[in-house]
């Protein structure tokens, strides 16, 4: 075989497992569609909704993957999966919750089978939320929620079909046979164009999903005899939150805007990402029960802010991916520790960034 068929072969050879590369990366990846639809006349059940037990006289911890956001470069992903085994040896979870940006870029039904593959070796509950990046890449997001359902330990549930977004879902967290906190975990993680001046932006919540909030914690509250107080896990924050910081932040000589701890703590490098449209589900929750709420998204920000008695704040980034932008100062993971004498939240530093 002369020299130039030789190349030409190899050529050919190049092409064809560039062509299967790029078909593997590009390739659409949608799995199954929501088939379950609610209505707010629907009798309520916590036998329907997923269920972890607290032991009693022991806190019930749960431990915050923030906006770990696995892409294409390797050496970023293998860091965070090292952060997270350190934060699930230190912390011992009882639940393990991600609100968001999972994976992001290319290649994202790989990075999802990894996540699974990840999460299911600790051995724990854990619940995701979806958020901005999730989508981005060849995996629907009913492609990833058909992965999560099937993981062992995955609480993952893809939710109503007539409700915006996928992984609409509750965890109840039980002592005995009694309830003791009821965590709602909801998707807000997408842009819309609002028109006008602002464009696009974050997503409000929608208002079926706050009716579905109440429906669930009014539900729980008549089974049981009692308001069950609540949390909420979603990846953007609150417009409550941007108000607060807005209104009480001390900008620093860093340019960073301080919490004062008569308000909270913590602090932002921006001002928080947040929905230009106010649709409620903040004061209807307030006065259902809510506690604390959680978001991500905002990977430089970790300040925290009490607002009519409810906590607002940021999980912990876990991670540096992707450090190109919007990176944080340290990464770790947020605790939040469920006691006979109330609700502790910490974060759990591992290393500051490169």
């Amino acid at each position: 075989m002369t020299t130039k068929a030789k190349r030409a072969i190899t050529a050919a050879v190049v092409a064809v497992v560039l062509l299967a590369a790029v078909l593997i990366v590009f390739c659409p990846r949608s799995g199954g569609a929501k088939t379950e639809y609610w209505s707010p006349l629907d009798e309520y059940s916590s036998a329907d909704v997923a269920k972890v037990q607290k032991t009693a006289g022991e806190d019930f911890v749960i431990l915050l993957f923030t906006d770990i956001q696995l892409w294409s470069f390797a050496w970023d992903n293998s860091k965070t999966y090292e952060i997270m085994d350190e934060l699930v040896e230190r912390v011992d979870p009882d639940l393990i919750i991600l609100p968001g940006d999972n994976v992001s870029g290319l290649g994202t039904d790989f990075l999802t089978r990894s996540l699974v593959r990840k999460m299911e070796s600790y051995g724990v509950p854990w619940a995701p939320v979806f958020g901005n990046h999730d989508a981005e890449g060849n995996a629907t997001l009913l492609w990833q929620a058909d992965k999560f359902e099937a993981a062992e330990h995955c609480l993952f549930d893809r939710g109503p079909a007539n409700m915006y977004g996928v992984g609409n879902y509750f965890v109840n967290i039980f002592e005995g046979d009694e309830p003791v906190y009821s965590l709602c975990l909801m998707d807000n993680g997408r842009y819309t164009d609002y028109g006008g001046d602002i464009g696009s932006s974050e997503i409000w919540v929608d208002f079926a999903q706050i009716e579905w909030y109440k429906w669930n914690v009014d539900g729980l509250a008549a089974e049981y005899g009692t308001r069950v107080p609540s949390m909420t896990f979603s990846h953007f924050a609150y417009p409550e939150m941007r108000d607060a910081v807005e209104k009480y932040a001390v900008e620093g000589e860093d340019g960073r805007l301080y919490i004062p701890e008569e308000y909270g703590g913590g602090s932002c490098a921006y001002e928080p990402s947040a929905p230009d449209l106010n649709s409620g589900l903040f004061d209807v929750a307030k006065t259902s029960g809510l506690t604390h709420a959680f978001f991500g998204h905002d990977h430089e920000n970790d300040a925290y802010v009490y607002v009519d008695g409810v906590r607002l704040g940021y999980g912990l980034k876990t991670g540096p991916s992707p450090a190109f932008w919007n990176d944080a100062a340290e990464y770790g993971g947020t605790v939040i520790a469920i006691g006979e004498g109330g609700v502790d939240v910490r974060n759990e530093v591992i290393c500051e960034a490169n």
